[in-house]
């Protein structure tokens, strides 16, 4: 198992530089940040030639995505053109509040869908069958900003049903708990920690929006999967053996069920990642996605080129991990 996990992620090396390569291609097609920032008066020539030299950008194409690799595998992503800040200064503000939204709806939606693909599968063609079909279609078809909004408006009714008592914040940052300060959720969740209730009350309506249409594929994907192995002559020969009902059902239907939503998961995480830009902003949340669409607007290459690295080595990672997990779920796969 140890030779297999080492073998997928040198495996994984090649894709993340093939996707390195074409990442910053497609930024060097943009608009040209050096420019920009001769056109901007509050950056004096000095300061345009010391960001060129900072980010790599003084050297030929070549060089500069070679300058730009090392530096990303050091952790060194480079000076932003917006207000002179190291980059990775600036993404390790927003990202834990990321990686905590994105996830807790994994969490969430892991638990939500795979009692309910399981329930449904079990008591296929039923009336609670036909329930939930129809409403994880009515699930999958909502797109996230929409059911954020109406999260938000359904906050408000409640608001007002209860006098005025704020049950779910609809937007906005919190402020840091303790501190005296409106800094928000950045020191939040980093210096200054929140209560399990504030924290709930704060993150409740983003995840959930951001868990909605996962739920619904995933349960789906379960509900598919695990009807079918149920009709496998190996199930009907270990109940025909004698073994439960139980042990039948959780150590060879959903065992074998699982291995195709391993790999629905670990794909999805981009999906979670990206959802979470749309979450975000309907939120007033200062995340990565807030970070992100400043750095478009402010045509902020270096930041922008980071985040788009850092989805897609998560991806990596997790499709990684589904490999590995294939080996732990089903021993045909396992390689000694």
């Amino acid at each position: 198992m140890i030779g297999f996990t080492f073998k997928r992620v040198l495996s994984a090396i090649p894709v993340l530089i093939v996707v390195s390569i074409i990442m910053f291609m497609l930024m060097k097609m943009g608009p040209n940040p050096l420019e920009l920032l001769k056109q901007d008066p509050k950056f004096s020539a000095e300061d345009v030639k010391r960001i060129s030299k900072l980010n790599g950008w003084d050297k030929p194409l070549v060089e500069q995505y070679v300058f730009w690799g090392k530096n990303f595998i050091t952790g060194d992503l480079g000076i932003s053109t917006v207000d002179q800040r190291a980059v990775w200064d600036k993404i390790s503000e927003r990202l834990p509040l990321t990686l905590m939204v994105t996830g807790l709806s994994m969490v969430v939606s892991l638990m939500i869908a795979l009692p309910i693909g399981a329930y449904v599968a079990i008591h296929k063609y039923s009336k609670s069958d036909y329930v939930a079909t129809l409403s994880t279609f009515a699930m999958m078809a909502s797109p996230s900003f929409f059911v954020a909004l109406l999260l938000q408006l359904a906050a408000v009714k409640l608001q007002d049903m209860n006098g005025g008592t704020l049950w779910f914040y609809t937007g906005g940052a919190p402020a840091c708990v303790g501190a005296g300060s409106d800094s928000g959720i950045l020191k939040t969740v980093g210096s200054c920690a929140m209560t399990p209730i504030e924290a709930f009350r704060r993150l409740a309506l983003p995840v959930t929006a951001l868990s909605i249409l996962q739920i619904a594929g995933w349960s789906r994907y379960m509900r598919s999967e695990l009807v079918g192995v149920l009709n496998q002559d190996y199930i009907r020969s270990a109940m025909a053996k004698g073994l439960s009902g139980k042990v039948v059902f959780f150590r060879h239907a959903v065992r074998n069920a699982l291995l195709p939503l391993v790999t629905i998961v670990a794909l999805d995480v981009a999906g979670l990642f990206g959802g979470a830009v749309i979450t975000e902003s309907v939120f007033g949340l200062p995340g990565m996605g807030g970070l992100l669409l400043e750095s478009v607007k402010s045509t902020d290459i270096a930041v922008v080129l980071a985040i788009v690295m850092i989805g897609a080595t998560l991806v990596l990672v997790m499709t990684t991990v589904a490999d590995m997990l294939y080996g732990i779920l089903d021993p045909r796969v396992r390689v000694n």
